[in-house]
Formats: structure tokens, C-alpha cells, sequence
């Protein structure tokens, strides 16, 4: 009686240990390889120039500071 319940909970122990490893391993190997070059931002192409996600935008004419 007692190998009835003692056995179903020490495999799933087991594999809940193993999914618990695997998936640690899995989020360390991830975190290893996403830190690749970051990308260029790009603000202004030369004056009047588009943002760079938003695109083009109504407002004041950009100046270059004089210097």
C-alpha cells in the first residue's frame, strides 16, 4: 500500500526536478545569446530629416548650433 502512493510521487518529483533544470538551462542559454549588437539609433537625417520609428513630424524647422 504504502509503494502505491510512494512511487507516483517520487517520479513526479523527479520530473518536476528535471522540467525545473531544463527550463533554467534553457532561460540561461537565452539570456546569453540576446545580447547582440545594439541596434543605431538615428534621430535627424541631416536637418529636417524623418525620427526614426515615427517618421516625419510637423513643428519648428531644426537649426545645427553654431559653434
Amino acid at each position: 500500500m504504502l509503494m502505491k502512493r510512494l512511487v507516483p510521487i517520487a517520479l513526479s518529483s523527479l520530473a518536476g526536478y528535471a522540467l525545473w533544470q531544463w527550463q533554467a538551462r534553457r532561460t540561461e542559454q537565452r539570456l546569453k545569446t540576446s545580447h547582440g549588437k545594439p541596434e543605431e539609433m538615428t534621430t535627424w537625417e541631416g536637418e529636417g530629416g524623418a525620427l526614426h520609428r515615427t517618421g516625419p513630424h510637423m513643428g519648428p524647422q531644426p537649426s545645427k548650433p553654431s559653434h
